[in-house]
């Protein structure tokens, strides 16, 4: 019995995250950062300077091995520097840059177009009842049901490469 994977709400979600994640890469490669590395730097625009590297991977819900992957690259461009701890030399704080401070108006207007593109699908209403589907779809398929990503609310943070 062969099953319809174009039934299937995972699915298109799934498409659709590709998609969008394709979109914004396009546009963020002349600054030479991707999707996956902006989650890094809207945690800080967003929480603030100083996470340790185990607050981002945890926030990110991704492996340490993950995040230094995507770290790197960010203080190779510039964006963030790697601090030590002043209380344990074993902890490496992040912050942001100049240059990745001023990242994030540019990031803000690439995520209003690229929603903006999303949004003329649907009318207003169709809008405001997909958002209530998917904040619910969203939390029921957090572990143990609660919603440990209420901070993720960028398409930005999500790791497709865990």
């Amino acid at each position: 019995m062969s099953h319809s994977y174009q039934n299937n709400i995972g699915y298109w979600i799934k498409l659709i995250f590709r998609e969008t994640s394709r979109l914004y890469d396009q546009r963020l490669a002349q600054y030479g950062i991707t999707t996956s590395q902006v989650g890094v730097l809207v945690q800080l625009w967003n929480v603030g300077d100083g996470l340790t590297q185990k607050e981002l991977h945890e926030r990110l819900r991704i492996r340490p091995a993950s995040l230094t992957n995507l770290l790197d690259p960010l203080v190779k461009g510039g964006w963030v520097i790697r601090k030590q701890d002043a209380e344990d030399a074993r902890v490496k704080r992040i912050f942001l840059t100049d240059a990745g401070r001023s990242l994030e108006q540019v990031c803000g207007g690439i995520v209003e177009d690229i929603e903006e593109r999303i949004q003329q699908q649907l009318t207003p209403e169709e809008s405001a009842l997909m958002l209530v589907w998917l904040r619910k779809i969203h939390s029921g398929v957090m572990e143990g049901g609660e919603d440990r990503g209420k901070d993720l609310h960028s398409l930005f943070i999500e790791n497709d490469s865990e």
